[in-house]
């Protein structure tokens, strides 16, 4: 039985409910109890994932659960979101908001779970336009602006990954012939070798830059920090955040099929060093750009060009154990990033407002003495970014440099020295937005409950990092060989 399509058609048929629901509040706490079936769906998958061309391999499952864990936890906090920010939005418009809710989370599924590349195609695009929608949602000049920009950058980089796709199909036809077997990702991997290779390496650059549009990677990541910060903050933050794990998985894939072509000298060109330049570059502008942001969100969406940078720099260096680095990086930087954007949320909701604007860093500053839960929470998730220990990212990017010392010793250097640069610009955040003095008309407020599933993220994280269970490690450790 076919599992892995309820979740993905749960998501879809709740549409029509929540898109003419009453009340915004209805609508966010309908939003949350389907994104809660969704999540338990998700897990039941791994008991049926099913063949054909919706269906879930081990990489598929494995994301699938901690995208599903973080739509869930996204939308409990979108309660309390909603609750405070309700009067700035019509209700028609809250309502296009929850539908979109659930167009990302379903089409982010349909994406991990596709085993062909023209579905997976599919739904990076329907989740571009849900996203384009959500981002442009407050009608501000600024949000019109940042939605076009999505826009236009997005609709390039689909179309580049449309015309990657086909040249895909079409250099697999020496070895599969025409037919549904020349777009699926298990029938590629198998026949790589007999591909053409010349194509495929046309075919890996087109795709490379257009998937590495939706997964933010300099030089495409330009729609990402003004779509971070001016569409509403849980879905333009939280949720398509996970859209860049489908994008940097697209890409993972596609590399494979491209190394293991060049590895049986069938002509194509190796993968490595487009990864590894784009890695770089990504990290390096992140570090050199988190100084000069103000706005908290537009900050943090900085740090998501750079973890995308370090996951494509783990797959440009390859073999199994690197790419297990970069897998597990994905899955610490979407818990612990999706907690972030979570924590900011409650505390601008504890300076007064949530709207886009009011998350500057000088309008956050002394959380300490606001509430100190939530200033734990948050002060959690900026320093687990960091990847300094304890934090859970600390644990893969040690595997991803010691790999990178072992198998390309001249690219550790900029990596070790990217890395510290964007770990600096973060620390020097830190301090002011927890412990200065807090603004004077700021006072003590009760914690949320929903702040407390910030802290569940970091743990979740941590025990990743530090004591994987061994189910998790197996299945994780048999993508990594697989795509090596």
């Amino acid at each position: 039985m076919n599992l892995a399509l309820l979740p993905v058609v749960l998501a879809g048929l709740s549409v029509p409910f929540l898109g003419t629901l009453g009340t915004p509040q209805q609508g966010a706490v309908a939003n949350a109890a389907v994104s809660l079936v969704v999540f338990l769906l998700t897990l039941l998958a791994f008991w049926g994932p099913g063949a054909g061309l919706l269906h879930a391999d081990e990489l598929g499952l494995v994301f699938g659960a901690v995208t599903g864990f973080a739509g869930f936890t996204t939308a409990v906090a979108n309660i309390f979101y909603v609750r405070g920010a309700a009067v700035r939005l019509g209700v028609r418009r809250w309502r296009l908001y929850h539908v979109m809710c659930q167009i990302i989370l379903g089409a982010t599924l349909a994406g991990l779970y596709a085993d062909n590349i023209g579905l997976l195609w599919a739904a990076m695009e329907a989740a571009t336009i849900a996203a384009t929608l959500a981002v442009s949602l407050p009608r501000t000049a600024s949000a019109l602006e940042a939605a076009w920009k999505y826009f236009i950058l997005g609709g390039i980089g689909i179309a580049l990954a449309l015309f990657g796709t086909m040249l895909v199909y079409l250099a697999a036809q020496p070895a599969l012939g025409p037919g549904l077997a020349a777009m699926s990702f298990a029938q590629l991997a198998n026949a790589a070798p007999r591909m053409d290779g010349s194509l495929l390496t046309l075919a890996f650059v087109f795709l490379l830059f257009g998937y590495g549009t939706k997964a933010a990677l300099a030089p495409l990541h330009g729609w990402l920090p003004d779509a971070y910060a001016e569409g509403p903050a849980p879905l333009t933050t939280s949720l398509s955040g996970l859209t860049l794990n489908v994008a940097l998985l697209a890409i993972l894939r596609f590399s494979h099929l491209l190394g293991a072509n060049h590895a049986s000298h069938g002509g194509a060109m190796a993968p490595g060093p487009f990864l590894i330049l784009l890695g770089l570059v990504s990290i390096f502008l992140t570090g050199f750009s988190l100084s000069r942001r103000r706005d908290s969100r537009r900050f943090f969406g900085f740090s998501s060009i750079e973890h995308s940078g370090v996951a494509a720099f783990a797959f440009g260096i390859g073999g199994p154990v690197a790419i297990f680095g970069g897998l597990l990086h994905l899955l610490l930087h979407t818990l612990i990033k999706s907690a972030l954007f979570q924590a900011l949320i409650r505390a601008a909701a504890l300076r007064g407002s949530t709207a886009p604007g009011h998350y500057a860093f000088s309008h956050l500053r002394g959380l300490a003495h606001t509430n100190k839960i939530t200033a734990l929470a948050l002060g959690g998730c900026i320093f687990a970014l960091t990847g300094l220990p304890p934090s859970g990212l600390f644990a893969s990017e040690f595997i991803i440099v010691s790999q990178t010392i072992q198998r390309e010793p001249l690219a550790s250097l900029p990596l070790g020295l990217g890395l510290l640069i964007c770990a600096v610009a973060i620390l020097r955040n830190l301090g002011p937005l927890i412990l200065a003095p807090a603004p004077h008309h700021a006072k003590p407020v009760k914690t949320a409950r929903s702040t407390y599933l910030v802290l569940v993220h970091l743990a979740l994280a941590f025990l990743l990092a530090f004591a994987m269970p061994p189910v998790l490690y197996g299945l994780l450790s048999a993508v990594a060989a697989g795509l090596s």
